[in-house]
């Protein structure tokens, strides 16, 4: 391959051993500042050492390897058809809301009760939890709508799409990036479905700025979704229909499966950073 060597001397494991001690430091912290200041707070400065912990390793291996930042990174495709992106995002999205709806359905069946002792999930920060709950929302609407998208592209879907890649050879890695993507999610099943297309999207169009773009709109509209039942308390409690929750499985499940039949990678598909480009044009998209 292409390029190969480059990614060679990118070592994953040296991030998961930062972010272990990273976690053990955390627990320290939010220890360390029980009585001091409100949870919510530590949160958010939790939350943005954590991203630029995973872009300070992102950033210190590409300056080691001397990375070709542009093929790596790409350019918007022209003529994209930015509709298709927004229905196979419209499809995971409503695969969340589907296994969120089911879950809930089958813990209301095991004890009716147990929905209304469970704790708030909310996005959003309250004065009755911190004095700076409006400031902490938009920093945390920032991180998690502009920096996560960003941060996660380059890591799971750029970086480790094409270690594992050479490790074991693209559908591996595809699944392998995806299993990792999702684990650090609490939505594993959803997280693990979009970090699949991701993945594709990335190595169809050869720039990791269109899932960078997906990744966007997605979390957009999963704050827009908590925007909207914030107007309605006590509505995800409530909600556990088994009828909604096949409607929105059956129709998520189509549109994913279509849009996996339809770009499911090919035997000749390479990662962005290891393919030629012939005429202008990206070698997968060459062949296709």
């Amino acid at each position: 391959m292409v390029n190969e060597a480059v990614f060679e001397h990118i070592k994953v494991r040296y991030l998961f051993l930062w972010l272990i001690v990273f976690f053990i430091l955390a627990v320290f912290l939010y220890a360390g500042t029980t009585n001091l200041v409100a949870e919510a707070e530590v949160d958010v400065v939790v939350s943005f050492l954590f991203y630029g912990l995973i872009s300070l390793w992102i950033i210190r291996n590409f300056h080691r390897v001397k990375m070709n930042n542009e093929k790596f990174f790409g350019h918007l495709p022209l003529n994209y058809n930015w509709l298709y992106l927004f229905i196979i995002i419209f499809g995971v999205i409503i695969l969340s809301l589907g296994l969120g709806e089911l879950s809930r359905y089958i813990l209301s069946t095991i004890d009716p009760n147990i929905l209304n002792e469970l704790p708030s999930t909310s996005f959003f920060y309250n004065q009755s939890e911190t004095p700076f709950a409006p400031i902490l929302n938009y920093i945390e609407f920032i991180v998690a709508v502009i920096i996560a998208p960003i941060v996660e592209e380059i890591l799971f879907r750029g970086v480790m799409l094409h270690r594992f890649t050479i490790k074991w050879g693209v559908k591996w890695a595809i699944l392998a990036s995806s299993i990792i993507f999702a684990l650090f999610h609490a939505d594993i099943i959803g997280a693990f479905i979009f970090a699949i297309v991701m993945c594709i999207l990335y190595i169809k169009t050869a720039s990791i700025l269109v899932p960078i773009v997906a990744h966007i709109i997605n979390n957009l509209l999963a704050y827009g979704f908590e925007i909207m039942l914030s107007f309605s308390p006590g509505s995800t409690v409530a909600s556990h229909s088994l009828e909604v929750a096949v409607l929105l499985l059956t129709v998520s499940i189509m549109i994913i499966l279509y849009f996996l039949y339809r770009n499911w990678p090919q035997r000749y598909w390479r990662p962005p950073y290891f393919q030629e480009v012939y005429d202008g044009i990206p070698e997968n998209l060459y062949y296709d």
